[in-house]
């Protein structure tokens, strides 16, 4: 199977959880500043024109990485990344809703309105911009006071929380924002999940 990927942190984030899993993948590189996905072939693939998608050997298209997690983690029962029981599981998706609406989606209302890139595509406002971020700082504080600092966010092994969490700061820092730094458990806690190999996955 094989994975269309570009440096985002969606695909980062599918990319770690694969590693851990310890699950092969061939990664295709998509131009998306050319406009790759708006190829007919690639449309064909994916309608959505969105990465990543997986495309399994026999030609099925799984689309959105939730989806693609939810499939990696049912073909390989170890280890699991997605909860063992009732209780594990809501915890697990508890922090991990926590990182990607309560961080990763302020970071991106926060880009939005700040970067040329997206100026055709709607009103740009300094004041959004700084709500974003002020909800994101707010978010980080109660991250903070739920986790140990420890290599995990949950549990004693990673989870889809960890990739998650571990790709909305790669993207915070390729944006320049730096506000997670201030709070000692979270960088405690990337600093250790950043030394594994998984982590270094997106690495070229």
């Amino acid at each position: 199977m094989k994975m269309y990927d570009y440096p985002a942190p969606n695909a980062q984030k599918v990319r770690i959880f694969a590693h851990e899993k310890n699950i092969r993948i061939e990664y295709v590189q998509v131009d998306l500043i050319n406009h790759a996905l708006r190829k007919p072939e690639m449309l064909a693939k994916n309608p959505m024109a969105t990465v990543p998608f997986l495309e399994l050997d026999d030609g099925l298209v799984i689309r959105e990485s939730r989806a693609i997690i939810e499939y990696l983690e049912g073909i390989k029962e170890g280890p699991n990344m997605l909860g063992k029981d009732p209780i594990e599981k809501a915890r697990v998706q508890e922090l991990d809703r926590l990182a990607e609406l309560g961080l990763m989606l302020e970071l991106g209302h926060h880009v939005h309105n700040i970067s040329p890139f997206f100026a055709d595509k709607g009103p740009q406002s300094k004041e959004a911009s700084e709500m974003a971020l002020n909800c994101y700082k707010k978010n980080l504080e109660i991250l903070e006071g739920l986790i140990s600092g420890d290599e995990f966010i949950i549990l004693n092994r990673p989870t889809i929380a960890d990739c998650t969490l571990f790709s909305t700061f790669t993207f915070a820092e390729s944006i320049g924002v730096e506000i997670q730094k201030e709070f000692s458990k979270i960088t405690s806690w990337h600093k250790k999940f950043g030394e594994r190999k998984s982590a270094k996955s997106n690495e070229k």
